[in-house]
């Protein structure tokens, strides 16, 4: 970790601290967690899809993002179940 990472703010708190956490409760926040790790699989994994379809020739774009899409959805929630799993919940 660089210095940035681990600085502190001046009121005694972490730079991971957002202020917009403060008013949720523990559930909201592992609802929104998964939400994040979902988003990110459904990009990549629409993204890597797109990216089959310019390369592989005859492939059609919109299956190739629909399949990309649905293994991204799937990624998603692979590594949620994984970070769950790791952190002990």
């Amino acid at each position: 970790m660089g210095k940035q990472a681990k600085r502190e703010h001046k009121d005694g708190t972490g730079l991971k601290s957002a202020p917009l956490d403060e008013g949720l409760s523990p559930a909201d926040k592992r609802f929104a967690g998964t939400l994040n790790y979902l988003a990110r699989g459904i990009v990549i994994g629409g993204s890597l899809g797109i990216i089959a379809g310019w390369l592989i020739p005859g492939a059609e774009m919109g299956r190739m993002l629909g399949l990309g899409l649905l293994c991204g959805c799937l990624a998603g929630v692979t590594l949620k179940n994984r970070h769950d799993t790791r952190d002990g919940r």
